[in-house]
């Protein structure tokens, strides 16, 4: 006998329990209508997942969000049963901050009635994951019996975390397995991240080897259904991948949905043995989805803040600023993106040329005002008022923050979202300037290194089957072109990869040192130069830990910068923001 099981892979909204309910019976209705006997939904599908204190401890909110379970989802389960993610409570037991206790939940809704509601056993408490400050722990609830024909048997559910019990003393799959499951669903909202360079390593990849990990060892099909789409924690959008997929008993993927996309999934198993007919897993390529992941977080950002009515870029020449308006028209199409070019005296015929190719090539709205004039008459009125500078430096700021004021006046004038530009790399090290090129609503590649801004930009070319972005943008000399003969202080084969070491892998100055002197750091995160060199060839022990130190110092001292720039898509294992908590006073060395 077959069982036909349909996974809900949907895009909810936070707060919206009106508009995700919708989506969750329009699902269901459509996998009733093919035949289906089970839709799965993601993890908090009803209330959304990214949720800040107000509504956690909004008792109407609380109240609303079980409402529609009880009396809009179970009366459509006399169609097909339905698991969906809420948020559950007990108005009897109060938290430490008086508020009532509440439990990230799954309700099992089946024949008209909810038959089970099971609440998330392991509670995360890494990275932007704080089940802990917000839920009690569950334990792991009995499974429900499904009706198939004439017969019954136990399937049985977890939430995300559940399955992830490597290093948890409870071990929810086992426990489920123990009790008589024949299939488990575990709903998730599992962000995306990327793969490391020269790694087949991103996070569904991951996913799917625990599952089947667990399928093997239990002899249990594994159903994983993702949510899709952005959420976010205030200083974080997170994207979701969705990826949603399908394990047999054997382990065999038997069923994926896409990425980064709504999908209604569909998998066939047979319950004798828990088998199914495996499925290919498409080709897999990093750039292509990291670039995938970064559009939609533009684009679903853009639409659920729901404000703006354009988005708008500068347009400088730099690899960047061309990189980013290329996700940015990508992601919402040429009409809605408008870029401003705003060269002083420094900025290099070159880089003006590339600019133009770009936003011809992209057939893209592009404005050039010259803001020479403008920093002439700051110029004089300081020097009037206080005699002349001091720093060199003040004097390069004034013009990224003369293009920061008229890019946020465009954007106020014209209601446009303003997509800040700066790479990680130069987050990292303060390499911005504070109210100018930091200007923004949304921080686009504020998570890729600058050798994935390369990478990125080369997909871009690959991705339209012609040249985009030229050929002079990826051979030209990096410059932020404040002064005269400027270039970037950074050598960004070794800086860039060693930024992500400190932050994603929390790797010590120490031991980066030793890792170098052992050879053992990887070829594939610090690659050669132009000419062939490895690290080892262009560099010492002493000279290379002497750039570790300066790197670890600029990478500290600029915490006070990042702090007030604008909200970043989250790509990495571990980005700036709320997922890399700092403190701006920090005397560690």
């Amino acid at each position: 006998m077959e069982l036909k099981l349909a996974l809900g892979q949907i895009n909810p909204k936070t707060g919206d329990i009106c508009g995700n309910v919708d989506k969750i019976l329009e699902y269901a209705d459509r996998a009733a209508q093919m035949g289906c006997h089970l839709i799965a939904f993601p993890e908090m599908a009803v209330p959304g997942y990214c949720l800040d204190e107000k509504l956690m401890m909004n008792q109407r909110f609380l109240r609303e969000n079980r409402q529609a379970v009880m009396e809009r989802i179970v009366p459509a389960s006399r169609k097909i049963t339905i698991i969906a993610g809420f948020l559950d409570f007990d108005t009897a037991r109060r938290g430490p901050d008086e508020s009532w206790i509440r439990y990230n939940a799954a309700a099992v809704c089946q024949n008209g009635a909810c038959v089970r509601v099971v609440h998330k056993t392991l509670l995360p408490n890494y990275r932007y994951f704080e089940d802990k400050r917000y839920f009690a722990p569950g334990v792991p609830a009995a499974p429900f019996e499904l009706e198939l024909g004439n017969r019954r048997f136990k399937v049985g559910v977890e939430i995300c975390e559940d399955l992830w019990d490597e290093n948890y003393p409870v071990k929810p799959t086992q426990e489920l397995a123990q009790m008589g499951s024949r299939l488990i669903i575990l709903i998730n909202a599992s962000p995306y991240v990327c793969a490391s360079p020269g790694r087949l390593d991103s996070k569904y990849f991951r996913r799917r080897e625990l599952a089947r990990e667990q399928a093997r060892r239990h002899s249990i099909p594994v159903a994983y259904v993702n949510t899709v789409g952005v959420g976010d924690n205030g200083k974080n959008v997170i994207p979701f991948d969705g990826s949603s997929f399908t394990v047999d008993s054997g382990g065999r993927t038997i069923q994926r949905c896409r990425q980064f996309q709504e999908e209604l999934g569909v998998a066939a198993l047979r319950i004798e043995d828990g088998s199914g007919d495996p499925v290919a897993d498409p080709p897999f390529h990093r750039e292509a989805e990291m670039y995938q992941a970064l559009c939609m977080g533009v684009r679903d950002y853009y639409q659920k803040l729901g404000i703006f009515t354009g988005i708008l870029q500068s347009l400088s020449g730099g690899i960047d600023s061309a990189l980013g308006t290329c996700i940015a028209v990508d992601a919402m199409g040429k009409e809605k993106v408008a870029t401003l070019g705003m060269p002083s005296r420094y900025n290099s015929d070159a880089t003006q040329d590339i600019a133009r190719t770009v936003a011809r090539n992209l057939d893209i709205e592009y404005t050039v005002v010259p803001i020479q004039p403008i920093v002439d008459g700051i110029l004089e009125s300081y020097r009037s008022a206080f005699g002349d500078f001091r720093q060199r430096v003040s004097v390069e700021n004034i013009q990224a923050r003369v293009r920061g004021i008229l890019l946020m006046a465009r954007s106020n004038d014209r209601n446009e979202l303003l997509l800040s530009n700066g790479n990680e790399t130069e987050i990292a090290t303060g390499y911005s300037t504070l109210y100018g090129d930091m200007c923004g609503g949304l921080s686009v590649i504020g998570d890729l290194s600058k050798l994935d801004v390369y990478a990125l930009a080369r997909h871009v070319n690959h991705l339209h089957g012609r040249e985009i972005i030229p050929g002079g943008a990826f051979s030209i000399t990096p410059s932020a072109e404040l002064s005269p003969g400027q270039v970037d202080p950074f050598d960004y084969l070794v800086v860039s990869p060693l930024i992500g070491e400190f932050i994603e892998q929390r790797r010590t100055r120490q031991e980066l040192v030793g890792m170098f002197q052992q050879r053992a750091l990887d070829y594939a995160l610090f690659p050669p130069d132009s000419q062939g060199r490895s690290i080892y060839d262009r560099y010492d022990v002493d000279s290379f830990a002497s750039l570790v130190r300066k790197t670890y110092t600029q990478l500290t001292r600029s915490v006070y910068k990042r702090l007030q720039g604008p909200p970043i898509i989250v790509i990495s294992e571990r980005a700036f923001g709320f997922d890399l908590r700092e403190t701006l006073l920090n005397f560690w060395d």
